[in-house]
């Protein structure tokens, strides 16, 4: 079995709106990890699970990204500050591999990773940090439910593995910073135009990653798939970066002709991704799908109601449908020129009519409630323009 990385570019549709289910090339980190362990197995059946943690370098967390493993058990949405684990630390600053025997015994205080590592039934390890020139990328482990399994020639062979996932994750890593790059001069274009506030972007990003990670295990999804819907989710409206002014800026309410026009937003939207991912020729990418799917599809509506194609829930892309639900609720407790904000008594009220017409995802709206305290935290930490929080 090979892991194709070949990039072909397919020709970007000139209009209409379609989504992206699933692409001929593997171009998600989970997929290819899966790829690269049924590849080891074959050779060594005692390597249980590879995983993919990614450093960020700015808040100093290692974050849990993507992993392959023999059983339905995987570590999810845990962070840790690179500081607070020595042992790693010490693996990246001296740029060495590390094995471990046997994980029960070669640790006193261990942390929540080795701590469900041993839960699960793991005995022994092999570590391998992950570097783009001095900078720090990543850790990819080799793990085992067997003790002292990492001999010389074992090593060896993963450490040709180990080069292959790095260069993989380099050229994803590459590719979603291009698809970063090109969409903050979008998202640029659209605040230089008084689209959306920069802290209502970043709101709507925040409350999609509280959605998506409590929805992870009912939604099957993962940390790559969380991680990109954060990036993409302030893009939902770049398309109206192409809505003439006196409609856009409009102070009042819009007419049937002007709300024709205005809906057209997400036509061009799909246009610019289109445009953009067939240029970078990233089009089979998850990131790139994730980002297309939320521009195309956020404005659907699980009756069949909304816009462009009146799709209905089950025909609407999850990524799509988080950040639907995070729109509306940044709309509803958000002063506007034209309204107030509403109490918390009845945006709940308002958005539990919308479950109840079908029109929001129901599992949606509730990991949103739930997460209620952490929603006033974050209308505090991003306020609207003026200080004042929604």
């Amino acid at each position: 079995m090979s892991v194709s990385v070949v990039h072909s570019p397919v020709p970007s549709p000139q209009g209409g709106v379609r989504f992206v289910t699933q692409t001929p090339l593997t171009h998600n980190m989970g997929e290819q990890l899966g790829h690269i362990h049924q590849m080891v197995r074959v050779r060594a059946p005692c390597v249980d699970r590879i995983a993919l943690a990614v450093y960020d370098e700015e808040s100093d967390l290692l974050k849990t990204f993507a992993s392959s493993h023999g059983d339905d058990q995987a570590l999810r949405s845990y962070e840790m500050s690179l500081s607070h684990v020595p042992s790693l630390l010490d693996l990246a600053r001296t740029r060495r591999s590390r094995v471990v025997d046997d994980i029960v015994s070669s640790y006193s205080y261990p942390t929540h990773h080795t701590d469900w590592l041993i839960r699960q039934g793991y005995r022994a390890s092999y570590t391998v940090p992950i570097f783009q020139g001095r900078q720090l990328l990543a850790f990819l482990f080799f793990d085992s439910k067997n003790p002292a399994v990492f001999d010389a020639p074992l090593i060896e062979f993963l450490d040709v593995l180990a080069d292959l996932v790095a260069q993989l994750f380099r050229l994803q890593k590459q590719v979603v910073e291009a698809l970063i790059a090109t969409v903050q001069v979008a998202v640029g274009l659209a605040k230089m135009r008084d689209l959306e506030t920069g802290a209502h972007l970043e709101r709507i990003a925040q409350y999609s990653r509280l959605m998506a990670r409590a929805l992870r295990d009912t939604h099957e999804l993962t940390d790559e798939f969380i991680e990109y819907l954060f990036f993409f989710a302030p893009l939902h409206d770049i398309g109206k970066v192409g809505i003439p002014d006196h409609i856009l800026l409009k102070p009042g309410r819009l007419d049937s002709d002007e709300w024709r026009i205005m809906q057209q937003h997400v036509t061009i939207g799909v246009r610019i991704i289109d445009n953009m991912t067939h240029e970078l020729f990233v089009d089979g990418y998850l990131a790139a799908r994730i980002m297309r799917n939320i521009v195309a599809a956020h404005h659907e509506r699980g009756d069949g109601s909304g816009y462009p194609r009146g799709l209905k829930m089950a025909d609407t892309p999850i990524e799509a449908r988080i950040v639907a639900v995070a729109d509306v609720y940044d709309a509803l407790v958000s002063r506007r020129v034209y309204k107030e904000a509403w109490t918390d008594e009845a945006v709940w009220k308002e958005m539990g009519d919308e479950v109840a017409r079908g029109r929001l995802d129901p599992d949606c709206v509730a990991a949103l409630h739930q997460a209620e305290p952490e929603l006033h935290r974050l209308r505090q930490r991003f306020p609207d323009e003026g200080g004042t929080a929604p």
